[in-house]
């Protein structure tokens, strides 16, 4: 019995449009459940309210919500440079993919769905190839993370003297030991086909991360730019929410504050993602308090600029869902 083409290309659409509504919908409940245990901060945000309201605070509002998509650009055009090995993309393309992704990690550990996000919006049949592009790209942000957490951290160090001070000592040892290791495999790259091991597990990883022997010093040198452009922005949105919230420190002490909870966040969002605004929260009443700051004004601050920087483009990268190609072309 001979199956009609039609109905097996509606069949498949339909079935299609099903998954990718199922995921849409999965994705939105995580959302809701994530708003929901964030709903104390919420209150928090309520209490501090007239400070927002204040002439000179809604301006420096409005430009921390202005460089919330500049903040992501940087991000997408990191990620289009990186997948050019594997498929060329729009920069539309690679700010979607972006976006899916964070969308997508609400609901995994681990980051996960920001791999599962990118790669399903590239359309190659090598497109899970990206994988290593994906895991560079991260590793970049992280190294520019721990690069100016590093710095943070030392003028904290030096400016409070917080106890016990060998633990501190010993963390700043672990942070420079690390981005020395980070600069020595940036240089070998291309070596990875060197990695020869008999280990099926490690046969099969080895085979995605392959695609990091295609990247030269000025290819990861143009990413660090970016990724540090990116930072930046990140720093200035921070600055900006901190006078909102009237936290008036020297500008140096708060640059500080800054790189310590953004590096807190890094390593920390690589555990849980829902445990990305706890971790902001933890450090920045910890930094914070050495310098006399109430922790109902730093709490507040930092969720605001969580609500700005991850929640608004979670719920815009929730829609492109709906967009994803399950379908593959031949390169």
């Amino acid at each position: 019995m001979q199956i009609n083409p039609k109905i097996s290309y509606f069949t498949s659409k339909q079935t299609i449009w099903w998954i990718k509504t199922i995921i849409f919908l999965i994705t939105l409940y995580s959302i809701y459940l994530l708003i929901r245990q964030k709903e104390v901060n919420i209150q928090s945000i309520g209490q501090s309210f007239d400070l927002i309201l204040l002439s000179k605070n809604t301006l420096l509002l409005v430009v921390v919500l202005l460089l919330m998509p500049i903040n992501w650009a940087f991000e997408a055009l990191k990620w289009q440079k990186l997948a050019s090995k594997v498929e060329n993309i729009t920069f539309l393309e690679a700010y979607k993919g972006v976006l899916v992704g964070l969308a997508f990690a609400t609901a995994t550990p681990m980051m996960l769905g920001d791999f599962a996000g990118k790669i399903l919006m590239l359309k190659s049949d090598k497109r899970l190839q990206s994988i290593g592009a994906i895991l560079l790209g991260n590793a970049i942000q992280l190294y520019v993370s721990l690069l100016f957490g590093t710095i943070s951290y030392l003028f904290f160090i030096f400016w409070s003297k917080p106890t016990p001070i060998f633990l501190h000592l010993g963390i700043i040892f672990c942070l420079i030991f690390a981005l020395i290791i980070g600069l020595l495999l940036s240089f070998n790259l291309n070596r990875i086909d060197s990695f020869s091991t008999q280990n099926k597990v490690f046969q099969y990883v080895l085979k995605y991360l392959n695609i990091l022997k295609y990247y030269n010093i000025i290819a990861l040198r143009n990413a660090f730019f970016i990724a540090s452009a990116r930072y930046l922005i990140f720093m200035i949105q921070f600055l900006f929410i901190l006078k909102i919230f009237e936290i008036n420190l020297p500008i140096t002490v708060l640059l500080a504050g800054i790189g310590i909870i953004f590096l807190a966040k890094t390593l920390g969002s690589t555990l849980s993602f829902l445990g990305d605004l706890s971790v902001r929260q933890l450090t920045s009443v910890y930094y914070f308090s050495y310098f006399g700051v109430s922790t109902s004004l730093v709490v507040s601050a930092t969720f605001v600029i969580w609500l700005i920087n991850v929640l608004l483009p979670i719920l815009v990268g929730s829609l492109f869902i709906l967009q994803l190609k399950f379908t593959t072309k031949k390169t």
